[in-house]
């Protein structure tokens, strides 16, 4: 079948709330980076001295006093799980999170006036979203969120497969093509069979990437100020199967959701030290700004009543939108006893910024705690631990549902509680070698909806294992 491609307007695509889901998908940041960042939680921003630090706190980087190149990678292991299931769902990723290269320019012996002035160019994974999440469940809700949507729409409105239509939703067109709801008097539709066990499988690829150009600098061994310049990036995909039954009849709908961008945000930062052994850091990003293309497709397979039909959307339709993510401040306060080690407290806060005309935002403001320590047991040897407290990105399970006339066919959406990381890490430093390896394991709920008309939600357990691995060579 010829298929057609379609420059859409952002409201015939995607719902104030639904839109709000994707916003709030990609700004959600992971505690990823270099194994000792990872190993201390993320609790730097008053450290530095660490290419993922500074991504915090660009001040970070004025802590350098040698040139280095630094590299790192993980592995990755996903589990998700349906609370009372015993099916664990699995994924393992290996990614390289973090590439720099650091120019440290200045004089050691100086102790007044401006000792260094560096510049870092770098590459940072900030988030990942491979996973796959499948759960079973009664009353999902296919065909009654499909005769929501088509209701008051009438039945000769339908004929001829209105793909480019405006006011025609594509869910309804698959609906009623392939006779899953049946219509009714004042242009009412209704399932035209009772399916009541379903099954979702939502299967998930992409990240978000950052690529920076920062400078930092040294002003008299007790303040260190910097700023940076970032591009992120996006690529993401989700795939979903809806499949709904009451033993006899059966329906299936499949959608393909795909979103890639790319944005600006700049971030200022700066670390004071008033003694020897305090250091206090504090940063600002602005919002990222995001240009981002939508594209998405969809069909459906149905048996009723011994029948089969099968519909395929003959067209993938595709939108240019712009959108932002929140402005995000950090706070931090580290304390370092000589040569022994140093305990670490931050706080960041993330205000999330309303920008749908409904004045509806999904989006919570988020607020993360971070507890890193470091300690020093041999010449050159170092262990650390975390712990990051993350509260939820979404308020408390608003309905998302796609507008009628929407293009879009995943019908799914959920809402994340709160995320919790824990850590450890050993590392080896000297004169030109760095080399750290660190564990995490970050545990989180999210309450699963199939559709906007399932109700309760279903609770999936995720459970990840990460591994990082860095080296650096210093110059």
């Amino acid at each position: 079948m010829k298929k057609l491609l379609i420059i859409l307007s952002l409201a015939f695509c995607l719902s104030p709330i639904a839109y709000g889901q994707d916003v709030q998908r990609f700004a959600e940041r992971g505690t990823i980076g270099t194994a000792r960042y990872v190993g201390m939680g993320g609790a730097m921003t008053a450290i530095g001295g660490d290419p993922s630090s500074a991504m915090d706190n660009p001040a970070g980087l004025g802590l350098y006093r040698h040139s280095e190149i630094s590299a790192s990678i993980d592995v990755t292991i996903d589990n998700t799980r349906q609370t009372g299931s015993n099916d664990t769902y699995q994924r393992t990723r290996f990614a390289a999170p973090t590439i720099s290269a650091i120019w440290a320019k200045g004089r050691k012996n100086r102790q007044r006036g401006l000792i260094f002035s560096n510049l870092m160019v770098s590459f940072n994974r900030l988030n990942s979203y491979n996973r796959e999440v499948q759960l079973n469940g009664k009353n999902l809700g296919l065909a009654s969120t499909i005769c929501t949507k088509t209701n008051k729409l009438p039945e000769q409105e339908l004929e001829g497969k209105p793909w480019d239509f405006i006011d025609i939703g594509w869910l309804s067109i698959l609906g009623y093509e392939t006779y899953l709801i049946d219509p009714v008097e004042n242009s009412q539709w209704i399932p035209s069979v009772d399916l009541q066990t379903g099954k979702l499988i939502v299967s998930e690829t992409g990240s978000t990437d950052q690529y920076t150009m920062m400078w930092a600098g040294n002003i008299n061994n007790q303040w260190y100020i910097g700023a940076s310049l970032n591009i992120p990036t996006i690529t993401y995909t989700k795939h979903t199967s809806l499949f709904e039954t009451d033993g006899t009849n059966s329906a299936e709908l499949k959608s393909m959701f795909h979103t890639s961008g790319v944005g600006f945000t700049a971030n200022i930062g700066i670390i004071y030290r008033p003694i020897e052994w305090i250091r206090i850091g504090t940063s600002i990003q602005t919002p990222t700004i995001m240009s981002l293309s939508v594209q998405t497709e969809g069909d459906m397979h149905t048996n009723i009543k011994g029948k089969l039909y099968e519909e395929f959307t003959p067209a993938s339709g595709v939108v240019h939108l712009s959108c932002s993510s929140p402005l995000r401040t950090t706070f931090g306060i580290a304390g370092q006893w000589k040569h022994h080690g140093m305990l670490s407290l931050q706080y960041d806060y993330a205000h999330a910024i309303p920008e749908q005309e409904s004045g509806i935002n999904p989006m919570n403001d988020v607020h993360t705690l971070r507890v890193g320590i470091e300690s020093q047991v041999y010449t050159s040897l170092y262990l650390n631990a975390g712990y990051v407290y993350q509260s939820s990105f979404t308020v408390a399970d608003p309905v998302v549902a796609l507008d009628y006339n929407s293009i879009r066919t995943d019908l799914d959406y959920r809402f994340t509680q709160s995320s919790q990381y824990i850590s450890f890490g050993i590392g080896y430093r000297n004169r030109h070698v760095v080399a750290n390896v660190a564990y995490q394991y970050n545990w989180q709920a999210l309450n699963q909806y199939a559709t906007e008309h399932q109700f309760p939600p279903i609770i999936i357990d995720t459970h990840t294992h990460r591994i990082v691995a860095t080296l650096a060579w210093r110059i």
